[in-house]
């Protein structure tokens, strides 16, 4: 994600970006997904049934999940995030208190999950719902699953969308309908992972999976979807639809009655750009097909058959979810058009490092969002040229200078602000990459990225196995690390 939060924070987002646009202005240049992993792939499997409401803002969904044991341990309950919840409450809002307004345009609106019934196999299964924002779920077993084995678990629930624009909720042009459904909370070697809702990053961290999902909605809507669209029927003033999404870590769908769509195919992927202005619906789409080209050739092919990039009611910036990205309305207009492919390139970026190598976003948010920034960086190299480069990692150098030097190696809840956690995470992050960069030289630099990425694509990394990597090239990366402090 790359943030703007409110008016006056937009306001010093954009003073940056128009700096770093003087820098570049001089040097620039005046379209049924099949995924093909390995035979062994044993991940959980989400058949969703949504319906969507328009007049009350509400999905009704029946959900199935076969879940897979890929831990250690025997297994008597499983856990699920159930983030709608975090929007039930505004105490519980995932924005800040100077965000509230921004978020809720027309006041505090409420959102929430309603879980109706779970069963295996016909039989009710217990569950309770905990968590500070009561947005955890957790489905007690009858029996022990035990590793290796698979469960079927059907839930029926209501999702209530909120009057809110940020990633969940709808505006005057958007509904965006992400982090919407029960997803497994992820288990690794410290245990299952039950963190919440936070207001500061992206608070997400889940294991790849597959989706099939259908579904409802008024036949005047358009849809921008993670996954392929298989299927189109009418019934009625409804539009069925089911999608197919294979190997991804989420699903998302964005719904608007206002969607113009550009689309085009370059190796093997549909691009799209959903749009309401057609000058920089087509700006955006522009940069949509330049970043892939250019992160498919410094980085690996991207695997999947689409890649949407929307214009969506949102206020923070840009936000990544796989094979989509929403991106703030606001950008697409003559005075933010440098900010909106600063925008595009970033979240487009995020497909590589986020989308297909995973990593705990809470706990160590540098490790996408550092490679994701210097590959914005690395994306305006390949188009202007390296003078340009060089001036904006100059811009980024003084930019982190006019705040206090702090570790980038910490957790979203460890930061007081997002603009603290922007500056370290994200600006230091990347300036900490570009000298590892310098170090073991372009050869190295870019065959290590492409490395990385071929072995970890649909996996979740850790901070110690991306500096073991570099470790191996020779890279004293504890001084470098502190260099960074």
């Amino acid at each position: 994600m790359l943030v703007i939060l409110n008016k006056k924070k937009f306001f010093k987002l954009f003073t940056v970006l128009f700096l770093l646009f003087s820098a570049i202005t001089c040097f620039a240049k005046t379209d049924l997904q099949v995924f093909k992993g390995d035979k062994n792939d044993d991940l959980n499997e989400y058949t969703i049934n949504a319906s969507f409401n328009e007049k009350l803002k509400k999905l009704t969904c029946s959900q199935n999940v076969v879940y897979v044991n890929n831990t250690k341990n025997n297994l008597r309950e499983v856990y699920f995030h159930i983030y709608p919840n975090a929007f039930s409450k505004e105490k519980y809002a995932p924005f800040a208190k100077n965000e509230l307004k921004d978020a809720y345009p027309n006041g505090f609106s409420k959102g929430y999950i309603k879980v109706k019934s779970i069963l295996n196999n016909q039989t009710k299964l217990s569950y309770s719902i905990s968590g500070k924002k009561e947005d955890l779920l957790i489905i007690k077993l009858n029996n022990e699953l035990k590793p290796d084995e698979k469960i079927d678990i059907h839930i029926e629930y209501d999702v209530k969308l909120p009057n809110s624009i940020g990633r969940f909720g709808y505006g005057d042009n958007t509904i965006n309908i992400t982090n919407w459904y029960p997803i497994a909370c992820v288990h690794d070697e410290r245990g299952w992972n039950k963190k919440g809702y936070e207001k500061i990053g992206d608070p997400f961290y889940s294991d790849v999976s597959n989706f099939n999902v259908i579904i409802k909605i008024p036949n005047k809507y358009k849809i921008a979807s993670t996954g392929v669209i298989k299927s189109k029927k009418k019934s009625n003033d409804i539009n069925i639809f089911k999608v197919d999404a294979r190997h991804v870590r989420d699903f998302a769908f964005i719904l608007s009655d206002k969607f113009s769509i550009l689309s085009t195919n370059i190796k093997d992927t549909n691009i799209y750009s959903y749009f309401f202005d057609d000058k920089y619906g087509k700006e955006a789409f522009a940069v949509a097909k330049d970043s892939l080209v250019v992160f498919n050739d410094l980085f690996g092919k991207y695997p999947y058959k689409t890649y949407s990039v929307v214009e969506s009611d949102f206020f923070i910036g840009g936000m990544e979810y796989p094979n989509l990205v929403m991106i703030d309305e606001r950008l697409y207009d003559q005075d933010s058009k440098f900010a909106l492919e600063y925008v595009v390139a970033h979240e487009t970026a995020h497909q590589w490092w986020y989308s297909l190598v995973g990593n705990d976003e809470i706990s160590e948010p540098w490790l996408d969002e550092a490679l994701t920034e210097y590959s914005t960086i690395l994306y305006f190299e390949q188009k202007y040229g390296k003078e340009v480069k060089d001036r904006l990692i100059k811009h980024m150098k003084v930019r982190t200078m006019t705040k206090q030097s702090k570790n980038i190696f910490k957790s979203t809840t460890e930061f007081d602000n997002s603009i603290d956690y922007s500056l370290c995470v994200y600006s230091k992050g990347a300036l900490m990459i570009d000298d590892i960069r310098k170090k073991v030289g372009d050869n190295v630099f870019f065959d290590t990225l492409r490395k990385y990425y071929n072995e970890n694509k649909y996996k979740n990394v850790t901070s110690d196995q991306f500096m073991n990597m570099w470790e191996k090239e020779g890279v004293n990366t504890e001084k470098i690390m502190n260099g960074n402090n």
